[in-house]
């Protein structure tokens, strides 16, 4: 028998709150899934496998976690000849794993956004920015923000955007940023600094137009051989340099030819973009100077500064199961090759 005095969760946000409540799940209006409205960003698609998880867990209910959020409709509103008393703010995976249950009735925290509509699209966002939750995905935080500008409660810039994930405290800057970048592109939104996916830096490369100012041949990406420099081109994104310098004496050793870099920074923390193209510049210089310096080790000793002390154990299989560490002396030998 489901009774609140169970409940010992602490509220995620305390305005707007009312009490917790059973109520019955035939009351409570699940709205629509619409990925064009930004209405609900934490469903900007339901996880099948999450709400499998969500099924077994529900059984087991533990009243420390968040509960699911309603706002309560007053005097109750037909839909499609049903009446509801309640409309379902956060929680739709779960919702969606008591439906799956048969589950009748539960717990739920009531809201009351009347007069703060942006309170209650926030509430979203926070509410599944904590376990056990699932994790909100670019497409979810760029839905959001979608939503916030389109409402007005958001300027449509980067800086505002970038102010708004801020309250997100448990998804990943990653996921953060990708979602900034996914709603300024699809909302037109202004931005200091020009961010492009790798796609667009392909795009920007194939376009004649970047190339009229002074006529310079195409560049080319990935490493592949420029046809009129006869250099490896490589586009290198800050944060990047020591991974594509290396990928620049693969090359050499390979083809004998030399490489270009095409450098993009990211947005700046702070400083300028200048400033950021000055220490990318730094960095590019450091890794030459480590590279410099290991060369001459390898002279004077005969070595590299480095080598490789044991590998951990990894194999399971019955004939060849491994106890401890593996050492190097027991690697197959392999015959050096020189181009």
């Amino acid at each position: 028998m489901l009774n609140t005095s169970m409940v010992t969760r602490a509220l995620i946000v305390e305005k707007g709150h009312i009490e917790p409540r059973v109520i019955s799940l035939d009351e409570i209006y699940v709205p629509k899934h619409d990925k064009e409205s930004g209405n609900n960003p934490t469903r900007y698609e339901l996880d099948g496998k999450n709400v499998d998880d969500l099924q077994l867990a529900l059984q087991y209910p533990d009243w420390s976690k968040p509960l699911m959020i309603v706002k309560e409709i007053k005097g109750g509103k037909e839909i499609n000849g049903k009446t509801y008393y309640y409309e379902l703010v956060a929680g739709f995976h779960r919702f969606e794993a008591l439906s799956r249950n048969h589950t009748l009735e539960w717990i739920f925290d009531v809201y009351d956004f009347t007069g703060n509509p942006e309170a209650e699209s926030d509430i979203q966002a926070i509410e599944n920015d904590h376990a056990p939750h699932k994790t909100m995905t670019k497409y979810d935080v760029s839905n959001w923000l979608k939503f916030q500008m389109e409402k007005g409660y958001i300027e449509p810039t980067e800086s505002a955007y970038n102010k708004k994930v801020d309250i997100l405290k448990f998804v990943p800057a990653q996921t953060k940023t990708a979602g900034v970048n996914l709603a300024i592109n699809e909302t037109g939104a202004y931005k200091d600094v020009t961010i492009r996916s790798i796609k667009e830096i392909k795009e920007f490369l194939e376009h004649d137009d970047n190339y009229r100012e002074d006529n310079r041949p195409r560049y080319s990406h990935s490493g592949n051989l420029d046809p009129k420099r006869l250099e490896h081109g490589w586009t290198v994104k800050e944060g990047y340099e020591d991974e594509y310098l290396f990928n620049a004496m693969k090359s050499f050793f390979r083809t004998g030819r030399t490489s270009y870099f095409l450098n993009h920074v990211k947005t700046p923390k702070s400083g300028t973009v200048s400033d950021s193209r000055m220490n990318m510049n730094k960095k590019f210089k450091d890794l030459e100077n480590a590279l410099e310096s290991s060369v001459r080790y390898k002279e004077e000793h005969g070595t590299w500064p480095w080598r490789t002390e044991s590998y951990f154990k990894q194999d399971n299989h019955p004939d060849r199961r491994e106890t401890y560490w593996v050492n190097e002396d027991r690697l197959p030998k392999f015959k050096k090759s020189f181009v």
